[in-house]
């Protein structure tokens, strides 16, 4: 085999104290610290992560806001500002757009970077990959590097306290990590990282079948129970893993396609099209396309027990809507990587076949 390439993994401390673990585990990366994340997520970490440097001999250049969108323009003028010349190490705290935002500055300037995810909505804190979008919140591209965080910091008890939406968001996020992987993957001979990755993909989804009915009920009464950790331990650790040893087409079918054209669609309005589980109705359809009758029923059920949209009204898409998202999830899909072509006929056809079964 000719060149080479590195496998590099991110460490991960989880439970409801899991910022002690700063003390021991960042002062081996240099004095200085420069903390970047959304304002919730500072607002609610700040004190803590002060508690956890006090003595240690870390200090705080300063504490970014991270600007909203992921953005090239927030990422420029953040990697230019002296707070973060001046520190050795990068917080990234937050949810997923803030926390992609420090990693891009850190990968930008070179800099080890640690993360604190405070809700459990994607895979971001763990994963290499970065998702960029334009000011305007529309998709823009994927950020790839190879470059993990060095350590995740899990804190259950920060997690808990988020708003149900953001763990519904990443429990339909991860399950399509599984779905799209095994279908796409259909036939191929896989390298060592793909294959690696797909054997993984596989936790991104039993876990969750297993606890994720306990975890939303438990997410909503705040509390840090193991059904809730081992859910975000599937969201955040297992999905960054997948998307870091497999190739990224293996991630992108028809659930992301989907996902990523309906939140365009959706960019900068409010309420009902903002639904948090966007990717569960793109895994329905997947499934109907694929003729998985069988695993349909059972991931349907599943959505209906927790609150995961099934239908357009659930989405609050308008036909104009769905055509438009069909139009480009055809013109976008990875031809060369999917078994069989996805035509706009089949995601119709699809679709019909959902709203008929939700009638029933």
């Amino acid at each position: 085999m000719q060149g080479r390439y590195t496998m590099t993994f991110p460490d991960y401390t989880i439970g409801v104290e899991a910022y002690e673990k700063i003390r021991e585990i960042c002062p081996r990366y240099g004095k200085s610290v420069v903390v970047i994340g959304g304002r919730r997520g500072i607002e609610a970490a700040q004190a803590k992560m002060a508690a956890a440097v006090d003595g240690v001999g870390l200090e705080f250049t300063g504490f970014l806001l991270a600007g909203g969108e992921t953005s090239y323009e927030n990422i420029e003028k953040l990697r230019r500002d002296q707070a973060v010349e001046d520190a050795d190490m990068i917080f990234a705290v937050g949810g997923g757009k803030a926390i992609d935002t420090a990693k891009q500055v850190a990968h930008l300037q070179h800099k080890p970077f640690f993360t604190f995810p405070t809700v459990a909505g994607s895979c971001a804190a763990a994963a290499s990959i970065a998702t960029i979008y334009h000011a305007d919140g529309t998709f823009c591209e994927y950020a790839y590097s190879d470059e993990p965080p060095v350590h995740v910091f899990l804190c259950t008890r920060m997690l808990a306290q988020a708003p149900v939406e953001f763990l519904l968001r990443g429990i339909s996020d991860t399950m399509a990590k599984f779905y799209e992987a095994q279908i796409a993957s259909r036939g191929k001979t896989l390298c060592h990282s793909d294959g690696m990755g797909l054997a993984l993909s596989q936790m991104c989804l039993e876990p969750l079948y297993a606890y994720g009915e306990q975890a939303v009920a438990d997410n909503k009464a705040h509390a840090a129970t193991k059904a809730f950790e081992e859910v975000v331990l599937a969201i955040v650790m297992t999905s960054g893993l997948v998307s870091n040893l497999a190739a990224p087409e293996y991630n992108g079918h028809i659930a992301h396609a989907l996902f990523t054209e309906l939140t365009n669609i959706t960019a900068g309005e409010a309420g009902c099209q903002k639904h948090s589980g966007l990717a569960a109705y793109g895994i329905l359809l997947l499934l109907l396309c694929d003729g998985q009758q069988q695993e349909f029923a059972r991931f349907y059920d599943f959505c209906r027990k927790i609150g995961l949209p099934t239908s357009r009204r659930d989405i609050c898409a308008s036909e104009e809507d769905i055509h438009r998202v069909f139009q480009a999830t055809e013109k976008k899909q990875d031809v060369k990587i999917l078994p069989y072509r996805i035509t706009q006929d089949m995601l119709h056809r699809a679709a019909n076949e959902l709203e008929q079964y939700n009638k029933r």
